[in-house]
């Protein structure tokens, strides 16, 4: 017999009354969509700077050079949940960026002599680079553990769980310099292009939970989350710099470094936040942090002094962290006294910023603002 979807109607008869669904009953399938905006600028290890320094010695001078980033994305997400049993759920999230702007824009120092680089630059490297398709898609697991999650209720008011993440690389990454590989300006396409992933598979274990108490007829939630990720050693396409490295052609420099592997270190990341039930089985208030933290990644071609600078340098370290505030009020239409309409959903709309060093530091400060739907159906 094929399996029949309808509307889960009578999914939360009586305990439709919290937001942290980490795992759903079993043959019940939840389909979201995110919709995110994000602005950032490239935050260093430096409180008031916002870009990245340099060194650059034509001899006898040295010369003092800021780069600085900034991007927009516009991002989609489906998130596809199967309850697999009543404790398990497999999850499945395939991300696609719609549009991804990258502006380029730098600072030579101020005299007769830094034209000829400044020159350089800019015929390397254009202002305003673009892109889009699709991220990495993720495979996954949540397993209750211990306790009850707040939507089923029970006398032990906490759950704990533990998840399993597989990350594909299926985003673009970076092209590979190819010196016949050019626009009609003459300029490598390598230099325009901006890489949507890494192109390194990740592998991240997580544990996370819930504690619940209803006061005064509302709920409130304190929820956690911590989790590790390693890395799978791959090839990639180096970004060709003249930065490393004094009169040589992009072509030289290409080949001095040769192919490249890539090792990203651990990955740490965390999560606290605090759920208040504002209307009975309605609206739900949410405000905490979340902050993601690796150590130097490392690399492997034939130069050993583009591989030691690709990992730290004066002005920049491969060493980052990322930390953000975030809000958010969940709309929810799943209680079936309650219900509007014939159809069970979730609406969410939250923001998030990112706090600065020292808690950001060596990747791209983020200030989002997102609106997703959820909605639940059966299967038997």
């Amino acid at each position: 017999m094929k399996p029949i979807f309808s509307f889960l109607v009578l999914l939360f008869t009586v305990k439709a009354t919290a937001q942290t669904h980490f795992t759903i009953p079993q043959n019940v399938w939840r389909f979201s969509l995110n919709s995110d905006y994000t602005s950032a600028n490239w935050r260093s290890k430096n409180l008031s700077n916002t870009g990245i320094k340099h060194s650059y010695t034509i001899f006898p001078k040295v010369y003092s050079i800021n780069q600085y980033f900034k991007r927009t994305l516009s991002t989609n997400r489906i998130n596809i949940e199967y309850g697999f049993t009543d404790r398990t759920t497999l999850v499945f999230k395939l991300p696609y960026i719609n549009r991804i702007t990258q502006n380029h824009s730098w600072s030579v120092s101020n005299d007769s002599s830094s034209a000829t680089l400044d020159s350089l630059f800019k015929f390397y490297y254009p202002s305003t680079n673009t892109n889009k398709g699709l991220s990495d898609i993720a495979i996954g697991i949540n397993l209750l553990i211990k306790g009850s999650p707040a939507w089923r209720g029970g006398k032990q008011r906490f759950s704990f769980y533990s998840g399993l993440d597989m990350i594909f690389p299926f985003a673009e990454a970076l092209k590979r310099y190819d010196s016949a590989d050019v626009g009609s300006d003459g300029i490598p396409n390598q230099f325009r292009h901006v890489p949507l992933g890494e192109g390194l598979t990740e592998i991240r274990l997580r544990f996370f939970g819930e504690f619940y108490r209803k006061k005064w007829g509302r709920l409130f939630n304190i929820n956690w989350k911590v989790g590790f990720s390693t890395f799978q050693k791959a090839a990639v396409n180096p970004r060709i710099t003249f930065l490393w490295i004094q009169d040589a052609s992009a072509d030289s420099i290409a080949n001095s470094i040769g192919n490249t592997f890539q090792k990203r270190p651990f990955k740490l990341n965390g999560l606290i936040s605090a759920q208040l039930e504002l209307v009975p089985k309605k609206v739900f208030f949410t405000t905490g942090a979340d902050w993601i933290f690796s150590g130097r990644d490392e690399f492997f071609s034939s130069n050993n002094v583009w591989n030691s600078w690709m990992r730290k340098h004066s002005g920049y370290g491969s060493q980052k962290m990322l930390t953000s505030q975030f809000v958010k009020v969940n709309l929810f239409n799943l209680d079936p006294y309650q219900m509007v309409g014939p159809k069970p959903f979730e609406l969410e709309i939250g923001a998030r910023w990112f706090l600065p060093y020292p808690l950001t530091f060596n990747t791209y400060g983020n200030i989002s603002s997102w609106i997703q739907f959820s909605t639940y159906f059966q299967a038997w």
